[in-house]
């Protein structure tokens, strides 16, 4: 699957440059699957992207849509393969390549955006349509709250940018250890789509330690561990003198103005519920990567995509 992780964003015009994959020779035909990311939580339905093949150190050909078929050549001009693409509703682009010449195993992709909206791209490449099906899972993997008493659920928006299905397992009400409990999740998430996971967090008041930390891994099928793990951070919120001063003269019912005073001021460094990821979340994509955006996050990221993983 490519990139590593994530996904490439790619601006109207912008390309990905040419990333290269290993092939089987022997095996034809050859897969890639490529996933146009929509905003929104759904498929954009735009605009379909340029998508382009070299063999070896062959010319760089474009693969129209079936049933058009281009010829691969290699260095020397001579056809090892022809290509073309199919779109599915999820705006998953499967690129058939049935192989003629078995001389070529090092090929290259390159995917250009022709759509005004800017959109993410992952792919895969693999020696049949079912094993290039592979998903991927986005969501913010760090949480961080601070607790007193009771803190609230903390939602975390989940989505699937792969061109698989991304399952869940396990059971409501998880242990994941430091005081969080993964209280719901979605069965599965088809590609293109997102929805949540909710988290609860036990009181700080039954925990000796000021702070603990966790790591806990989700059981879906996304095969990156680093993807799907979250690093937990549970820390007790300490009343400070001040709070204590406070609550004593509220409760002789004197000094009322000091009472005030104090109040502002703890209300002006006290975190009030969780700082994780509940706050703000009402899309899976954060919000300097959002492609709805017009802050562009392209402007800040490398567009290479490096080597693929799987």
């Amino acid at each position: 699957m490519f990139p590593d992780t994530g996904q490439v964003r790619l601006a109207n015009q912008a390309t990905t440059g040419l990333v290269a994959f290993d092939v089987d020779p022997t095996v034809s035909p050859w897969f890639l699957h490529v996933v146009a990311v929509g905003p929104n939580c759904q498929p954009l339905r735009g605009r379909a992207p340029d998508i382009e093949l070299r063999a070896g150190q062959g010319l760089i050909t474009a693969v129209p849509k079936q049933p058009a078929e281009a010829a691969v050549p290699d260095e020397t001009g001579r056809t090892v393969a022809t290509a073309s693409w199919t779109r599915d509703t999820a705006d998953v682009f499967t690129v058939q390549v049935e192989i003629s010449d078995p001389g070529v195993s090092t090929w290259n992709l390159r995917i250009t955006n022709n759509d005004p909206q800017e959109l993410g791209f992952v792919w895969t490449s693999a020696p049949s349509d079912a094993e290039g099906r592979q998903p991927r899972i986005q969501m913010a993997t760090s949480l961080h709250v601070n607790v007193l008493e009771t803190t609230a659920d903390q939602v975390v928006p989940v989505a699937n940018i792969g061109p698989g299905t991304l399952t869940f397992g396990g059971s409501a009400d998880t242990d994941m250890g430091a005081g969080f409990v993964l209280h719901s999740f979605p069965a599965s998430l088809a590609t293109n789509t997102c929805d949540r996971i909710v988290i609860r967090i036990a009181s700080g008041g039954q925990f000796a330690a000021d702070t603990a930390t966790a790591n806990f891994t989700l059981n879906c099928n996304d095969t990156v561990a680093g993807e799907k793990t979250f690093q937990l951070t549970r820390e007790r919120r300490k009343v400070t003198k001040e709070g204590k001063e406070w609550k004593d003269k509220e409760k002789d019912g004197k000094d009322k103005e000091h009472k005030d005073h104090v109040g502002k001021e703890l209300e002006s460094h006290v975190p009030v519920g969780g700082h994780g990821l509940g706050q703000g979340a009402g899309h899976f994509i954060p919000a300097d990567q959002r492609p709805d955006l017009a802050d562009s996050a392209l402007g800040n990221e490398d567009p290479e995509t490096g080597p693929g993983r799987g």
